[in-house]
């Protein structure tokens, strides 16, 4: 599950809402906003934040609000209820009871660093109500001061194991926010990743259930490529070197995956085979670096039409036309590919 973050002082309201409707159309379905802003006038705060949450439910879109004791004293409890936030992310400065007392009323987020059994039981003699409890990592806005995955891993393991869902961030790749612009991913790793590569690994990888994009915003590219993901599509930039009849078709790789190469379940149906009426000849038969994409020629038998995705560096092969490259920047996102039956698409790099 995908969500975005929303800082109500960072962007103008109309800005703000113009982002939740594109990345609605993205696959979003919640928000998460932060009321850490003890410098800013509360009640003009308050009137944003009544307007983004009245958004939001339009939207269909769950709305999350990180907040500390303070700033829940400044605008209360009740008011928060009321004005269409749907859950708080509760961080320092508030007690046992008071969380387990809100989590009958509403959706209650702790932090997933700082969660340990002790906790928990304390927690539960307060009468918590687990069924509205989440474990939320952070997000880090100093370089070099991310989670490590590994260790990451073992703390969600052990959360889900307890009955958590759990959530993180990624970094988006549009506007950075201040004050120091340096992207806000809950690992190290990812501070200067694709945020698209960065979803899929804790998706696939992580033990995570949902995953927010910290930044302001997502580039063009990267919504477009959570969109074709809505769809179960991962699309692949490439350059294409010969020209070839099924460039535009989504593909599938096959049930049966391969170890070096992801082979299009697709290209060679009949469907596929009516298309390309004419015998492959033997062209551009070079090497095959991890990325290459190429085509099986006549002198492949009954593999002619094959279309692979090397995954490794191949040498050239006769029988193999060499027709196209995933750009270097895409070529992580094969890992993902070459799990399972997914469905991916070619798209001219620019």
């Amino acid at each position: 599950m995908l969500g975005i973050s929303i800082y109500i002082a960072d962007r103008t309201l109309e800005e703000n809402l113009n982002y939740m409707k594109e990345m609605k159309e993205a696959g979003c379905t919640e928000i998460f906003t932060s009321l850490h802003m003890p410098e800013d006038d509360i009640e003009l705060l308050k009137e944003k934040l009544l307007e983004i949450a009245k958004a939001a439910k339009q939207l269909e879109m769950d709305l999350m609000a990180d907040i500390s004791g303070k700033a829940l004293e400044k605008f209360s409890f009740p008011f928060l209820l009321e004005s269409g936030v749907t859950g708080l992310r509760m961080d320092f400065g508030i007690r046992a009871s008071e969380i387990a007392a809100y989590s009958h009323k509403m959706k209650i987020a702790l932090n997933a660093s700082t969660i340990t059994s002790e906790f928990l039981a304390t927690l539960k003699e307060h009468d918590i109500c687990l069924e509205n409890i989440e474990a939320w990592h952070n997000y880090y806005p100093r370089p070099e001061t991310g989670l490590d995955k590994e260790d990451f891993i073992e703390k969600n393991k052990w959360l889900k194991s307890e009955g958590f869902t759990t959530m993180a961030f990624i970094p988006g790749d549009g506007l950075k926010r201040k004050p120091l612009f340096e992207s806000l991913p809950t690992l190290e790793k990812h501070r200067n990743q694709s945020s698209f590569l960065a979803y899929l690994e804790l998706e696939k990888d992580c033990a995570v259930d949902k995953i927010f994009i910290g930044d302001l915003t997502l580039s063009a590219w990267s919504q477009h490529q959570f969109q074709c993901y809505e769809e179960g599509i991962i699309p692949l930039r490439v350059t294409k070197e010969l020209p070839y009849a099924l460039w535009d078709i989504t593909h599938q790789n096959r049930p049966d995956a391969a170890r070096d190469v992801v082979r299009s379940k697709t290209a060679r149906t009949d469907e596929a085979r009516f298309v390309i009426t004419k015998n492959i000849s033997p062209l551009h038969t070079s090497k095959r670096p991890k990325g290459t994409i190429t085509v099986d020629n006549y002198l492949y038998g009954r593999y002619e039409h094959e279309l692979q995705i090397t995954l490794t560096d191949l040498p050239a092969h006769e029988g193999v036309n060499v027709i196209g490259h995933v750009i270097e920047e895409d070529i992580p996102l094969l890992d993902y590919i070459r799990k399972g039956e997914s469905r991916f698409s070619f798209i001219t790099a620019t």
